[in-house]
Order: structure tokens, then C-alpha cells, then sequence
């Protein structure tokens, strides 16, 4: 499973974590990828990415996701999802930016390489 271009990314992912689909979620990530949510702890793998999403999957949060940015290079993109976390009460739990690398599979299909949850939402470091 994957995405026909770089900029369905967003709403494709924001599709299986509403539903819950940590099959259809792990299968839009590489063999090998890797994942941060708050830039400190790092999975790689989908065994790893998956245990890494599990809070957030058990959690009732509902995910809007949209791409704000794109740019494609051949087979390699890099992607900004802007996205916010929503309670049950309809409530902004959370929100933010992500930055994520995509490469094009022999598929035709995109995948992440390097997802980084809140890349673009966290503080610069010094």
C-alpha cells in the first residue's frame, strides 16, 4: 500500500489513523523507516513504528491533516503536514507540522522514509 504522489500523503494517512488501521498506516512507511513524534525518541521499522503509534491509535484523538507544502525531486519528496489532534468534545487536543521524506518504490507507490511528527511545530535548538 502507498500513495500515487507525494501530497495524498496527508490525508491518506489522517484516513487509516482515524480508522484505526495500523496495517494501512505501517504499509505507507519504507522497510527500514524511521519515525519520531517528539524528536527525541526514534523508531525505525515497522515493528518499532508500530509499537511507537500504539498510545495514539488506543487514544479516542481524531487527526486532521492536510499538506502544506511539496516538493518532488525525481523518486525522493519532502512533505509539511500540517495536522491537529481533536478530542471527542471536538476540542483542539493538539496541533502542529510535520516534516516527512517520501521516495518513490519500484511500485510507482510513495512511502515515508523519515517521518518526523513535529519537526516543523518544535522549537529550534540552539
Amino acid at each position: 500500500m502507498g500513495v500515487k504522489t507525494p501530497a495524498e500523503m496527508s490525508a491518506t494517512f489522517a484516513k487509516f489513523f482515524n480508522a484505526r488501521d495500523k496495517a494501512g498506516l505501517l504499509a505507507l512507511y519504507a522497510d527500514g523507516a524511521m519515525l519520531t513524534i517528539d524528536g527525541a525518541e526514534t523508531a525505525r521499522g515497522h515493528a518499532a513504528i508500530g509499537a511507537m503509534m500504539a498510545p495514539m491509535l488506543d487514544s479516542p484523538l481524531k487527526i486532521t491533516a492536510r499538506c502544506g507544502s511539496c516538493h518532488e525531486n525525481g523518486d525522493t519528496a519532502i512533505v509539511r503536514t500540517d495536522w491537529t489532534l481533536t478530542a471527542p468534545d471536538g476540542s483542539a487536543a493538539m496541533q502542529g507540522a510535520s516534516a516527512e521524506v517520501l521516495r518513490r518504490g519500484a511500485d510507482g507507490l510513495w512511502r515515508f522514509v523519515i517521518d518526523d511528527a513535529s519537526f516543523s511545530s518544535r522549537p529550534a535548538k540552539a
